[in-house]
């Protein structure tokens, strides 16, 4: 057997047994950060990962991918204009290619938006461009937590992980959104333009998530698991919230390299 066929065989089976056994079951609702590359070689690719994720949470269940088009050098002066339907994310292969699914709903969000397949698709995504902030109160990320979600984290660590920009902007860190909103604006099929005062985010604070892993491990709020030489995480959202955010609040310098 040559080295590929050895590295092939993480199919959709295979995806989601690795699923199963991490503790992701049918009606969750999943946010997804992923590299597809750290799977090594997938049949399939992209598609793959993506179909099993769908088939393991079944037709009850959602799958949420972020989507994200926000960068360093939107300001005042720079604000956000956003074409949900055709600009293409920097989240990866797996997200660029879930946007573009038939059925794939992709909230309005200017900086940070998400596409969503399953049962409370439409739910996620509704009215994340009337958000203050990019992950704030009535987001996706908030949604994720009300639908008792988890994050599953595919090949990356908790670097990539959204759920701690909506826990830094729940606790109101200073370091995390500009002080006023900047004029952003989605742009719509129909060539309309929807005005959507958004606190983008601020760059330059370096953060250090992933020193809190061990406690959070300890604690039964994130769990390990490999899918073919990929590490997973697993994250359940409201139990990472109802921590962090009073710790946070606490000591706002929490997360901070």
């Amino acid at each position: 057997m040559g080295a590929r066929s050895r590295e092939s065989w993480l199919g959709t089976a295979g995806f989601i047994a690795a699923l199963r056994r991490l503790g992701v079951r049918p009606g969750d609702t999943v946010l997804v950060h992923s590299s597809l590359s750290s799977l090594g070689h997938v049949e399939g690719g992209a598609a793959t990962v993506i179909a099993a994720l769908r088939a393991a949470v079944d037709e009850s269940g959602t799958v949420i991918f972020p989507t994200f088009t926000g960068h360093s050098k939107l300001s005042a002066d720079n604000p956000p204009l956003f074409h949900p339907h055709q600009d293409p994310c920097w989240t990866g292969a797996i997200a660029e290619t879930a946007r573009k699914l038939r059925g794939a709903v992709r909230s309005l969000g200017a900086t940070h938006s998400v596409c969503a397949l399953g049962a409370l698709a439409h739910w996620c995504t509704t009215g994340h461009q009337h958000c203050t902030t990019p992950c704030g109160i009535g987001s996706p990320f908030h949604r994720l937590r009300l639908a008792l979600g988890k994050v599953l984290l595919v090949g990356v660590d908790l670097s990539s992980s959204t759920l701690c920009h909506h826990v830094e902007e729940l606790a109101g860190v200073p370091y995390v959104c500009v002080a006023e909103p900047v004029a952003a604006k989605v742009l719509l099929p129909d060539g309309s333009r929807l005005d959507t005062p958004l606190r983008i985010h601020l760059y330059g604070t370096p953060r250090d998530y992933p020193r809190l892993e061990p406690e959070l491990i300890e604690q039964g709020i994130v769990r390990m698991g490999k899918a073919g030489p990929a590490e997973l995480r697993l994250l359940d959202a409201r139990a990472f919230c109802q921590v962090m955010i009073p710790r946070l609040r606490e000591d706002p310098g929490l997360f901070v390299k």
